[in-house]
């Protein structure tokens, strides 16, 4: 994921479209992608009409690459487990208590 949209936190915190600026949890709002174990990381924005917000769903414990147009409409998701950040060990110790 980070070889496709850079490190992780590497982007806006606001991003226009259209005309219309908006913070990252409005346009995690507006995108129906606010829920209570979804924390915003970054935008980008990829070309005129294509970009990406990034968020962590704590559900699935994955970070989450959403790509979408202009319109807000969904191009494309990429997800990756959070123990691909934090290292396998690092993630399993966490949980295992040791």
């Amino acid at each position: 994921m980070e070889s496709r949209y850079g490190p992780l936190g590497s982007g806006a915190q606001r991003l226009s479209i259209g005309g219309t600026e908006y913070r990252l949890e409005e346009l995690l709002a507006k995108m129906g992608l606010r829920f209570d174990d979804c924390r915003g990381i970054d935008l980008l924005t990829l070309s005129a009409e294509h970009f990406v917000v990034r968020y962590y769903d704590g559900q699935d414990q994955r970070v989450v690459a959403q790509e979408f147009d202009a319109g807000l409409r969904l191009l494309g998701e990429t997800r990756a487990h959070v123990a691909e950040w934090v290292g396998e060990e690092a993630y399993y110790s966490f949980f295992s208590g040791h």
